[in-house]
């Protein structure tokens, strides 16, 4: 009998994708591509006499859960009570997919006590995820992405397509702009989500390396209007000077890959436009670990 299950789930972001709706929530999901980051979140779960979630985000406990965690908690009414902490280093809401690993935590964590099957606990998550309106490819990203992963086939986990790609484990600065939910990021963009996205898939699937999808995922943000033109003129700037090897952003947040060494000075030259620290976070092939006890 498993007794506690302990996972760590990567980080993700995000640089291009088009939405997917259909009928079934586990049909919906995206195509797009996106980086896997460390580090990641961090999950224990134990069995217990009832229900109990503890997120910590940044080090300060959440006074109430957040939707995705209350959606899948009502997926997960005939399994196992448990008593689930879920630990992130970097904030909800901001688009590092934080929401799909407080899913993935409470799904896989509960589901492997209760004795289910790593695909269908998953899929509890991704479901949760639709439901919620917080994402619909960041589970499958998570649960079978590395390094550079491309979605090239919708929906849920068993029925989405990721393929994976190395990436060199190079620092990354992800600062956050602001707050954006994901229903209202779909609500404002709309069609220029797959305008934008699709000849850019396109092109980062003939040659699916890290500089290709760094800027496809800068013309993507551009296009979709997720950055301002000075923001993006001054990051560019740095792209020429061979300070930075790329960029992109995602809702609010934005993810700069530095030249190698280069960390120190992007924090300088972007220190007077960008108001809060950068986070510094790093490029992973580490694939979602579980252990069980």
């Amino acid at each position: 009998m498993v007794k506690r299950v302990k996972l760590w789930i990567p980080l993700h972001v995000t640089g291009l994708w088009i939405p997917v709706w259909r009928h079934s929530l586990l049909l919906s999901g995206s195509l797009g591509a996106g980086l896997l980051m460390e580090p990641g979140i961090e999950v224990e779960a134990t069995r217990a006499r009832e229900w109990r979630v503890e997120i910590t985000v940044e080090g300060s406990q959440l006074s109430s859960l957040p939707s995705v965690a209350s959606e899948t908690l009502k997926l997960m009414n005939s399994a196992t009570p448990a008593h689930i902490r879920i630990s992130s280093p970097v904030p909800l809401g901001a688009g590092f997919a934080v929401s799909a690993g407080i899913a993935l935590g409470i799904a896989l964590g509960a589901g492997l006590l209760s004795g289910m099957g790593l695909l269908e606990s998953a899929s509890i998550a991704h479901e949760a995820e639709v439901r919620a309106g917080t994402g619909l490819g960041d589970v499958v990203a998570m649960l079978h992405g590395r390094g550079l992963e491309i979605r090239i086939a919708p929906g849920g986990p068993g029925l989405a397509r990721v393929e994976s790609y190395p990436v060199p484990r190079l620092e990354i600065l992800a600062a956050v702009l602001g707050r954006m939910e994901t229903r209202e990021m779909h609500r404002v963009l709309g069609e220029r989500l797959y305008e934008a996205a699709a000849p850019r898939l396109a092109r980062l699937l003939s040659r699916p390396e890290l500089i290709t999808f760094l800027q496809e995922a800068r013309g993507f943000s551009i296009e979709s209007g997720m950055v301002t033109e000075e923001l993006a003129r001054l990051l560019d700037k740095l792209v020429d000077k061979r300070v930075l090897l790329g960029w992109y952003v995602k809702k609010k947040v934005l993810v700069m890959v530095p030249e190698e060494g280069e960390t120190r000075r992007v924090e300088k030259l972007i220190g007077d436009t960008i108001s809060s620290s950068p986070y510094k976070l790093r490029l992973t092939t580490r694939p979602l670990e579980i252990s069980l006890e």
